[in-house]
Protein backbone atom coordinates (compact mmCIF):
# COMPACT_ATOMS: atom_id res chain seq x y z
CA UNK A 1 0.00 0.00 0.00
CA UNK A 2 1.40 3.33 -0.83
CA UNK A 3 -1.43 5.30 0.84
CA UNK A 4 -1.79 4.97 4.91
CA UNK A 5 -5.02 7.52 5.12
CA UNK A 6 -8.05 7.22 2.76
CA UNK A 7 -8.09 8.89 -0.42
CA UNK A 8 -12.15 9.60 0.10
CA UNK A 9 -10.78 11.69 3.19
CA UNK A 10 -7.83 13.61 1.36
CA UNK A 11 -9.39 14.36 -1.57
CA UNK A 12 -12.09 16.76 -0.86
CA UNK A 13 -9.40 18.97 0.49
CA UNK A 14 -6.31 18.19 -1.43
CA UNK A 15 -7.08 16.50 -4.47
CA UNK A 16 -4.12 13.97 -5.04
CA UNK A 17 -2.94 12.59 -8.89
CA UNK A 18 -0.16 10.52 -7.67
CA UNK A 19 1.17 8.88 -4.35
CA UNK A 20 5.16 8.36 -3.79
CA UNK A 21 6.52 5.98 -1.33
CA UNK A 22 9.74 5.32 -0.59
CA UNK A 23 9.27 3.22 2.72
CA UNK A 24 9.71 6.07 5.40
CA UNK A 25 8.20 9.39 3.79
CA UNK A 26 5.00 9.54 2.01
CA UNK A 27 4.12 12.30 -0.97
CA UNK A 28 0.66 13.00 -2.38
CA UNK A 29 1.20 15.22 -5.62
CA UNK A 30 -1.92 17.54 -5.77
CA UNK A 31 -4.24 20.72 -6.03
CA UNK A 32 -5.12 21.97 -2.67
CA UNK A 33 -8.86 22.62 -2.71
CA UNK A 34 -8.78 24.62 0.81
CA UNK A 35 -6.64 26.88 2.50
CA UNK A 36 -3.85 25.27 4.71
CA UNK A 37 -5.16 26.14 7.99
CA UNK A 38 -8.29 24.28 6.88
CA UNK A 39 -6.36 21.24 5.17
CA UNK A 40 -4.29 20.61 8.10
CA UNK A 41 -7.52 20.75 10.42
CA UNK A 42 -8.94 18.33 8.50
CA UNK A 43 -6.41 15.80 7.95
CA UNK A 44 -4.40 15.92 11.07
CA UNK A 45 -5.96 13.37 13.29
CA UNK A 46 -6.18 10.90 10.39
CA UNK A 47 -2.83 10.82 9.92
CA UNK A 48 -1.70 11.32 13.99
CA UNK A 49 -4.00 8.23 14.64
CA UNK A 50 -1.74 6.40 12.22
CA UNK A 51 2.03 8.23 13.65
CA UNK A 52 2.12 10.52 10.71
CA UNK A 53 2.71 14.00 10.86
CA UNK A 54 1.68 16.18 8.00
CA UNK A 55 3.28 19.33 6.27
CA UNK A 56 2.02 21.22 2.81
CA UNK A 57 4.98 21.97 0.85
CA UNK A 58 5.55 23.24 -3.14
CA UNK A 59 8.28 21.01 -4.35
CA UNK A 60 9.50 21.91 -8.37
CA UNK A 61 6.01 23.89 -8.95
CA UNK A 62 4.14 21.25 -7.46
CA UNK A 63 1.83 21.19 -4.38
CA UNK A 64 3.07 18.04 -2.10
CA UNK A 65 1.45 16.69 1.19
CA UNK A 66 4.43 15.27 2.97
CA UNK A 67 3.45 12.45 5.50
CA UNK A 68 6.33 11.56 7.68
CA UNK A 69 6.26 9.52 11.04
CA UNK A 70 6.18 11.16 14.09
CA UNK A 71 9.05 11.24 15.75
CA UNK A 72 9.14 9.31 18.75
CA UNK A 73 10.95 11.05 22.05
CA UNK A 74 12.80 8.03 23.76
CA UNK A 75 11.02 7.42 27.22
CA UNK A 76 13.34 7.21 30.07
CA UNK A 77 10.75 5.60 32.98
CA UNK A 78 13.36 5.10 34.90
CA UNK A 79 14.11 9.31 35.24
CA UNK A 80 10.28 9.22 36.15
CA UNK A 81 10.58 6.51 38.92
CA UNK A 82 13.71 8.37 40.68
CA UNK A 83 11.96 10.96 40.97
CA UNK A 84 9.15 9.46 42.34
CA UNK A 85 10.94 7.91 44.70
CA UNK A 86 13.33 10.46 45.77
CA UNK A 87 9.75 13.08 45.80
CA UNK A 88 8.58 10.22 48.72
CA UNK A 89 11.18 10.29 50.30
CA UNK A 90 11.50 13.96 50.98
CA UNK A 91 7.79 14.45 51.58
CA UNK A 92 8.25 11.77 53.94
CA UNK A 93 11.17 13.20 55.70
CA UNK A 94 8.79 16.61 55.88
CA UNK A 95 5.71 15.00 57.23
CA UNK A 96 7.97 13.48 59.90
CA UNK A 97 9.67 16.79 61.31
CA UNK A 98 6.64 18.87 60.94
CA UNK A 99 3.90 16.62 62.47
CA UNK A 100 6.04 14.58 64.84
CA UNK A 101 9.00 16.30 65.82
CA UNK A 102 11.17 13.82 64.71
CA UNK A 103 15.15 14.90 64.02
CA UNK A 104 16.20 13.05 61.20
CA UNK A 105 20.31 13.51 62.37
CA UNK A 106 19.54 12.12 66.06
CA UNK A 107 16.74 9.42 65.11
CA UNK A 108 16.23 8.59 61.51
CA UNK A 109 14.76 5.51 62.18
CA UNK A 110 11.96 7.32 63.09
CA UNK A 111 11.33 8.74 59.86
CA UNK A 112 8.79 6.25 58.78
CA UNK A 113 6.40 8.01 60.57
CA UNK A 114 5.92 10.72 57.80
CA UNK A 115 5.37 7.94 55.33
CA UNK A 116 1.32 7.72 55.95
CA UNK A 117 1.57 11.72 55.24
CA UNK A 118 4.14 10.96 51.92
CA UNK A 119 1.61 7.90 50.77
CA UNK A 120 -1.57 10.39 50.95
CA UNK A 121 0.20 13.15 48.85
CA UNK A 122 1.84 10.95 46.61
CA UNK A 123 -1.46 9.56 45.83
CA UNK A 124 -3.15 13.06 45.27
CA UNK A 125 -0.55 14.19 43.22
CA UNK A 126 -0.30 11.09 41.33
CA UNK A 127 -4.41 10.36 40.53
CA UNK A 128 -4.05 14.56 39.37
CA UNK A 129 -1.23 13.53 36.60
CA UNK A 130 -1.89 10.23 35.78
CA UNK A 131 -5.27 11.47 34.88
CA UNK A 132 -3.51 13.55 32.42
CA UNK A 133 -1.88 10.84 30.88
CA UNK A 134 -4.74 8.56 30.07
CA UNK A 135 -6.90 11.38 28.98
CA UNK A 136 -3.77 12.26 26.35
CA UNK A 137 -3.23 8.63 25.07
CA UNK A 138 -7.85 8.70 24.80
CA UNK A 139 -7.01 11.72 22.68
CA UNK A 140 -4.62 10.78 20.64
CA UNK A 141 -2.19 12.80 22.31
CA UNK A 142 1.46 12.26 23.19
CA UNK A 143 2.33 12.78 26.91
CA UNK A 144 5.14 11.53 29.01
CA UNK A 145 4.80 9.89 32.49
CA UNK A 146 4.30 11.57 34.99
CA UNK A 147 7.46 13.69 36.94
CA UNK A 148 7.66 14.01 40.66
CA UNK A 149 9.59 17.43 41.68
CA UNK A 150 10.98 16.99 44.66
CA UNK A 151 11.68 19.97 46.90
CA UNK A 152 13.26 19.06 50.54
CA UNK A 153 13.26 22.47 52.94
CA UNK A 154 11.91 24.98 50.52
CA UNK A 155 8.41 23.76 49.79
CA UNK A 156 6.57 23.30 53.35
CA UNK A 157 5.35 19.83 52.21
CA UNK A 158 8.83 19.23 50.52
CA UNK A 159 7.56 19.01 46.59
CA UNK A 160 6.61 21.00 44.51
CA UNK A 161 3.99 18.49 42.57
CA UNK A 162 4.18 16.78 39.42
CA UNK A 163 3.80 17.42 35.96
CA UNK A 164 3.73 15.34 32.44
CA UNK A 165 4.90 17.01 29.21
CA UNK A 166 2.47 17.21 25.74
CA UNK A 167 4.65 15.94 22.96
CA UNK A 168 2.81 17.41 19.52
CA UNK A 169 0.10 19.34 18.45
CA UNK A 170 -3.18 19.56 19.81
CA UNK A 171 -6.13 18.58 18.03
CA UNK A 172 -8.63 20.60 18.92
CA UNK A 173 -10.24 22.38 21.66
CA UNK A 174 -11.89 19.56 22.95
CA UNK A 175 -9.15 17.59 23.23
CA UNK A 176 -7.53 20.31 24.99
CA UNK A 177 -10.58 20.96 27.41
CA UNK A 178 -10.47 17.21 28.09
CA UNK A 179 -7.04 16.97 29.07
CA UNK A 180 -7.09 20.11 30.74
CA UNK A 181 -9.60 19.30 33.17
CA UNK A 182 -9.29 15.65 33.93
CA UNK A 183 -6.38 16.42 36.45
CA UNK A 184 -8.02 18.77 38.44
CA UNK A 185 -11.19 16.46 38.60
CA UNK A 186 -9.67 13.41 39.81
CA UNK A 187 -7.17 15.03 41.96
CA UNK A 188 -9.64 16.70 43.48
CA UNK A 189 -11.62 14.11 44.25
CA UNK A 190 -8.62 12.62 45.54
CA UNK A 191 -8.15 15.17 47.64
CA UNK A 192 -12.08 14.55 49.04
CA UNK A 193 -11.40 11.11 49.78
CA UNK A 194 -7.82 11.92 51.82
CA UNK A 195 -9.49 14.77 53.47
CA UNK A 196 -12.72 12.50 54.77
CA UNK A 197 -9.67 9.84 56.06
CA UNK A 198 -7.70 12.55 57.45
CA UNK A 199 -11.03 14.13 59.98
CA UNK A 200 -11.68 10.80 60.95
CA UNK A 201 -8.55 9.28 62.23
CA UNK A 202 -7.43 9.72 65.79
CA UNK A 203 -5.42 12.86 66.58
CA UNK A 204 -1.44 12.17 66.58
CA UNK A 205 0.60 11.85 69.86
CA UNK A 206 2.91 14.58 68.97
CA UNK A 207 2.94 18.44 67.11
CA UNK A 208 4.40 20.75 66.13
CA UNK A 209 7.50 22.51 68.85
CA UNK A 210 6.09 25.24 70.42
CA UNK A 211 6.81 28.67 68.80
CA UNK A 212 6.28 27.13 65.35
CA UNK A 213 2.09 26.75 65.06
CA UNK A 214 1.22 27.66 62.10
CA UNK A 215 -2.24 28.36 61.29
CA UNK A 216 -3.82 26.49 58.15
CA UNK A 217 -6.23 28.64 55.97
CA UNK A 218 -9.54 27.20 55.76
CA UNK A 219 -10.69 26.86 52.15
CA UNK A 220 -14.85 26.69 51.24
CA UNK A 221 -14.72 23.09 50.21
CA UNK A 222 -12.48 21.87 53.24
CA UNK A 223 -14.78 23.53 55.58
CA UNK A 224 -18.11 22.12 54.55
CA UNK A 225 -16.29 18.56 54.57
CA UNK A 226 -16.10 19.66 58.07
CA UNK A 227 -19.22 20.61 58.71
CA UNK A 228 -20.20 16.63 57.38
CA UNK A 229 -17.36 14.82 58.71
CA UNK A 230 -16.18 16.50 62.32
CA UNK A 231 -12.75 16.48 62.93
CA UNK A 232 -11.20 14.44 65.45
CA UNK A 233 -9.01 16.99 66.87
CA UNK A 234 -8.31 20.31 66.90
CA UNK A 235 -4.95 19.98 65.55
CA UNK A 236 -5.25 19.00 61.68
CA UNK A 237 -4.43 15.20 61.19
CA UNK A 238 -1.14 14.77 58.98
CA UNK A 239 -3.84 12.97 56.34
CA UNK A 240 -6.35 15.52 56.26
CA UNK A 241 -3.20 18.20 55.70
CA UNK A 242 -2.51 16.06 52.78
CA UNK A 243 -5.84 16.95 51.25
CA UNK A 244 -5.62 20.12 52.51
CA UNK A 245 -2.80 20.38 49.76
CA UNK A 246 -4.31 18.80 47.30
CA UNK A 247 -7.29 21.38 47.41
CA UNK A 248 -4.30 24.15 47.28
CA UNK A 249 -2.66 22.23 44.33
CA UNK A 250 -5.83 21.87 42.76
CA UNK A 251 -6.88 25.93 43.17
CA UNK A 252 -3.61 26.61 41.49
CA UNK A 253 -4.08 24.49 38.27
CA UNK A 254 -7.41 25.74 38.04
CA UNK A 255 -6.03 29.26 37.75
CA UNK A 256 -6.84 30.61 34.11
CA UNK A 257 -3.43 31.16 33.17
CA UNK A 258 -1.38 29.93 30.17
CA UNK A 259 -0.34 26.24 30.31
CA UNK A 260 -2.13 25.93 33.41
CA UNK A 261 -5.02 23.76 33.49
CA UNK A 262 -7.29 26.43 34.03
CA UNK A 263 -5.34 27.65 30.92
CA UNK A 264 -6.24 24.98 29.11
CA UNK A 265 -9.56 24.86 30.13
CA UNK A 266 -10.20 28.79 29.28
CA UNK A 267 -8.10 28.44 25.63
CA UNK A 268 -10.53 26.07 25.05
CA UNK A 269 -13.83 27.78 25.79
CA UNK A 270 -12.95 31.35 24.70
CA UNK A 271 -10.19 31.03 22.17
CA UNK A 272 -7.57 33.37 21.67
CA UNK A 273 -9.50 35.62 23.90
CA UNK A 274 -8.26 34.17 26.76
CA UNK A 275 -4.90 35.65 26.50
CA UNK A 276 -6.70 38.57 28.17
CA UNK A 277 -7.68 36.72 31.22
CA UNK A 278 -4.40 35.11 31.58
CA UNK A 279 -2.50 38.34 31.71
CA UNK A 280 -4.81 40.01 34.73
CA UNK A 281 -4.65 36.53 36.53
CA UNK A 282 -1.17 37.34 37.52
CA UNK A 283 -0.89 41.40 38.57
CA UNK A 284 -4.37 40.65 40.36
CA UNK A 285 -2.50 37.83 42.68
CA UNK A 286 0.35 40.34 43.09
CA UNK A 287 -1.61 42.97 43.79
CA UNK A 288 -3.90 41.56 46.28
CA UNK A 289 -0.17 39.87 48.02
CA UNK A 290 1.17 43.27 47.96
CA UNK A 291 -2.32 44.79 49.66
CA UNK A 292 -1.96 41.88 52.28
CA UNK A 293 2.19 42.71 53.51
CA UNK A 294 1.32 45.95 53.66
CA UNK A 295 -1.26 44.95 56.26
CA UNK A 296 0.91 42.61 58.36
CA UNK A 297 -0.39 39.74 56.65
CA UNK A 298 1.50 36.42 54.88
CA UNK A 299 0.66 38.22 51.55
CA UNK A 300 4.29 36.49 50.14
CA UNK A 301 2.29 33.53 49.04
CA UNK A 302 -0.03 35.07 46.77
CA UNK A 303 3.21 37.50 45.42
CA UNK A 304 5.03 34.12 44.73
CA UNK A 305 2.08 32.50 42.84
CA UNK A 306 1.34 35.80 41.42
CA UNK A 307 5.17 36.10 39.96
CA UNK A 308 4.79 32.40 38.87
CA UNK A 309 1.56 32.74 37.11
CA UNK A 310 3.16 35.95 35.53
CA UNK A 311 6.04 33.58 33.62
CA UNK A 312 2.75 30.82 32.87
CA UNK A 313 1.15 33.53 31.11
CA UNK A 314 4.19 34.88 29.21
CA UNK A 315 4.73 31.32 27.99
CA UNK A 316 1.26 31.63 25.93
CA UNK A 317 -0.44 28.94 24.96
CA UNK A 318 -0.19 26.79 21.91
CA UNK A 319 -2.96 26.61 19.42
CA UNK A 320 -4.81 23.84 18.62
CA UNK A 321 -4.89 22.50 15.16
CA UNK A 322 -8.83 22.92 14.64
CA UNK A 323 -9.22 25.73 16.68
CA UNK A 324 -12.68 27.13 14.59
CA UNK A 325 -15.13 24.34 16.41
CA UNK A 326 -16.47 25.59 19.72
CA UNK A 327 -17.38 22.82 22.51
CA UNK A 328 -20.32 21.62 23.20
CA UNK A 329 -22.77 22.93 25.98
CA UNK A 330 -22.07 19.81 28.60
CA UNK A 331 -18.23 21.07 28.73
CA UNK A 332 -19.24 24.54 28.50
CA UNK A 333 -20.94 23.97 31.68
CA UNK A 334 -18.56 21.73 32.92
CA UNK A 335 -15.78 24.13 32.69
CA UNK A 336 -17.57 26.73 34.15
CA UNK A 337 -18.07 24.09 37.56
CA UNK A 338 -14.21 23.60 37.13
CA UNK A 339 -13.26 27.60 38.01
CA UNK A 340 -16.14 27.26 40.23
CA UNK A 341 -14.09 24.63 42.27
CA UNK A 342 -11.07 27.01 41.94
CA UNK A 343 -12.17 29.58 44.02
CA UNK A 344 -13.81 26.79 46.70
CA UNK A 345 -10.30 25.48 46.93
CA UNK A 346 -8.63 28.37 47.08
CA UNK A 347 -7.58 30.23 50.41
CA UNK A 348 -5.81 34.07 49.93
CA UNK A 349 -3.72 32.95 52.94
CA UNK A 350 -3.17 29.55 53.08
CA UNK A 351 -0.27 29.92 56.22
CA UNK A 352 0.33 32.12 58.63
CA UNK A 353 2.64 32.05 61.24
Amino acid sequence: MTDIVSLDAINPVFHVYEIRNDGITIRYYGEPQVDAQTLYRSLWNDFNQKGYHIELKREHGEFVLVARPAAEERERPYINLALAVITALTVTVTGAVLFYEVNPLVNPLLLYKGLPFAAAVMFVLGSHELAHYFMSKRRGMKASLPYFIPLPFISPVGTLGAMIKLRGAIPDRKSLFDVGIAGPLVGLGASIVVTIIGLTLPPITAGPPQGQTIAVGVPILFGLIEQVVPSTSSVMHPIAFAGWIGMLITSLNLLPVGQLDGGHIARALSGEKTVYISAAVPLLLLATGTYYSLNGLNGETLMFWGFFTLLFAAGGHPQPINDMKRLDTKRVILGIIAFGLCVACFTPLPLQA
